[in-house]
């Protein structure tokens, strides 16, 4: 039996042989390589070879994908196109890289360049040729009772205190216009004013000389050099009668107009003293 068995043996031996294994694992058809074996093809290109991004030679980079991005310094400039720049990130405010990319002192600021700076830092202002002191508003004097700017560089009001005439002469004012009552003792008030260098006028105001004082008053505005001008009286009727031709004939006012300027500085109807003035005042209108 045992004899058999081994004869048995030995003959299928070749003839399995003959046949061959017909396993995946023992086939040489096929295309893939055993994973226990070496691959048949090899990746590495052969010595002396260069490699080229995009060529068969490098697997990772096929013939149809894209290049590695290129971080390294700008290169020379393309055929026809601008130079190459390296792209940077901004800077942040305050870091080293915005000082090192702030424009050096002096140099432009810009298309336009930088505000000019004066003394200390600051934008100086433009020349003013012939700059006169500002004449003083209300809010500003004190001792000028019922203190009203007329135009420029002429301001009318009640007669002042000592301090008033300060004022005036420190903010520029270099002539004083006084509308007086007949028989008024003027000595005092001429005394204050030249005094503080102040050029004085006193112009008796009455009904029958309102046309004389009128003339007298616009002479007294119109001399340039002598402004700015301040024009005043004790209870603001003489002023405010002269204001009111003032308004009709030289600013054009019509009636209700002038009338509402010259009641702000002291123009009145009631009394027989202010229906004296409008019937000197409706007289002088009616001879224009």
């Amino acid at each position: 039996m045992i004899r058999r068995l081994l004869v048995s043996a030995v003959v299928a031996g070749p003839l399995l042989g003959a046949v061959g294994c017909k396993h995946k694992c023992c086939r040489s058809d096929d295309p893939l390589p055993r994973p226990f074996l070496p691959s048949g093809t090899a990746n590495m290109p052969p010595a002396g070879v260069p490699v080229t991004p995009g060529s068969a030679n490098v697997p990772w980079v096929g013939p149809g994908n894209l290049p590695p991005p290129d971080f390294g310094p700008a290169g020379p400039a393309p055929a026809g196109g601008p130079a190459r720049e390296p792209l940077l990130p901004d800077p942040l405010p305050g870091s080293s890289s915005s000082r090192r990319l702030a424009p050096a002192p002096g140099a432009a600021a810009g298309v336009l360049g930088g505000p000019m700076k004066g003394p200390a830092g600051q934008t100086p202002e433009p020349p003013i040729a012939n700059k006169v002191a500002r004449p003083a508003t209300t809010a500003e004097v004190a001792g000028l009772p019922g203190f009203t700017k007329i135009k420029d560089r002429v301001a009318t009001g009640r007669k002042p205190a000592l301090e008033g005439f300060d004022a005036l002469k420190r903010t520029g004012y270099r002539a004083v216009v006084y509308l007086h009552p007949a028989g008024a003792d003027t000595s005092a008030a001429r005394e204050v004013a030249e005094k503080r260098g102040l050029s004085f006028v006193a112009v008796e105001t009455t009904p029958e000389k309102l046309p004389a004082a009128y003339d007298a008053v616009t002479a007294a505005i119109g001399e340039k050099a002598a402004r700015p001008v301040y024009v005043f009286d004790d209870d603001g009727l003489r002023t405010g009668a002269v204001w009111y031709l003032y308004f009709r004939t030289v600013d054009l006012e019509n009636a209700e107009v002038s009338r509402i300027r010259a009641r702000a500085v002291g123009l009145t109807d009631a009394g027989d003293e202010p229906r004296a003035f409008w019937a000197a005042i409706r007289q002088y209108l009616a001879t224009r």
